[in-house]
């Protein structure tokens, strides 16, 4: 008996519950695999020997945009990670809420029809569940999986290590600026999915602990991209130019403000494009690449902080934003 398949209801038999199918037969179950915490089958796995005809397969695939926004609330990664960026998705809104004792605001994605707020996890956060709290008084426990990042050793000049007396007033300006920068909280300007500031290898990775000259250790706060001097750099995502200047250790800075909190970060560049308080769209060209700063060679140091958390830029980039 081939079984006629309609939209609307949670598919109780093969377990694919966010699915929205309701299937009318009296064939047996299949056995769907979840592929993750997301919606949606694993189609490799699947195992619809009763069901299996290709006008149901189709059935499955046609109905996942619905099923997404029938659902209620959900998150991305599947499971976030100190130091990862979180998505939270609800269907309905407006909403504000708070995350790691951060103000969360969701705003109304159109295409997706659903209501988004983006984040981080902070990197001290200990692995288990953590509240996120919103305004309407729902409460959804997010549960954090533990991670392990990696060591690394540098060797870097020494006046990186041991700055000279004649640069420690530069220093502290600088710090101020940039607590200035990020202190700033204006309306979301950033929108889909983020883009790789450039197409090169990644050769360094977020949250590394890293030991210079054998001595002063930090952690890596960013995503390393290998690039020659001269390389074009781009925004990542629609944002205003925050900061363009030279720094001690950061050498050429670019910071653009996404708003909410949200920042992406470029360091050790050797020419700007843009100039303080531009506004610049996904993609386009925001400086060169160079080696200035605290660095071994040239490339890009791509950072990005939310709320004075910062975020592994690679999980971030590969989010679905869907």
């Amino acid at each position: 008996m081939t079984p006629i398949v309609s939209l609307g209801g949670p598919v109780r038999r093969c377990g694919c519950l966010e699915l929205g199918l309701t299937l009318h037969s009296a064939v047996q179950p299949c056995n769907a695999v979840r592929r993750d915490r997301h919606f949606g089958c694993d189609r490799g796995k699947v195992n619809c020997a009763t069901l299996g005809s290709i006008m149901l397969r189709r059935a499955f695939l046609a109905s996942a945009p619905l099923a997404a926004q029938l659902q209620p609330f959900r998150f991305e990664p599947a499971e976030p990670f100190p130091g990862s960026p979180i998505l939270f998705s609800a269907a309905e809104g407006p909403l504000a809420g708070t995350w790691m004792n951060r103000p969360l605001l969701f705003e109304r994605d159109e295409g997706l029809k659903r209501w988004l707020a983006l984040a981080a996890v902070s990197l001290d956060a200990e692995p288990g569940p953590h509240d996120l709290l919103l305004g309407n008084g729902q409460k959804h426990a997010v549960r954090v999986a533990a991670h392990a990042y990696r060591t690394g050793r540098l060797t870097v000049p020494p006046k990186f290590v041991s700055p000279p007396k004649a640069v420690l007033k530069r220093i502290a300006e600088e710090r101020e600026i940039k607590k200035a920068a990020f202190a700033e909280r204006t309306r979301r300007v950033w929108a889909g999915p983020f883009a790789p500031p450039l197409d090169t290898r990644q050769t360094a990775a977020f949250g590394t602990w890293r030991t210079y000259n054998g001595k002063t250790q930090s952690i890596h706060h960013g995503l390393d991209f290998r690039a020659a001097a001269g390389t074009p750099i781009h925004a990542s995502n629609h944002g205003r130019m925050l900061i363009s200047q030279d720094m001690y250790y950061e050498g050429g800075f670019v910071v653009l403000d996404h708003g909410e909190g949200l920042f992406t970060l470029y360091m050790h560049l050797s020419a700007f494009g843009v100039k303080h308080g531009d506004l610049v769209k996904k993609g386009e060209e925001i400086a060169e690449s160079g080696g200035s700063g605290r660095v071994t060679g040239p490339h890009l140091h791509f950072g990005v902080q939310w709320q004075g958390l910062y975020m592994d830029p690679a999980t971030l980039l590969a989010l679905r934003f869907g």
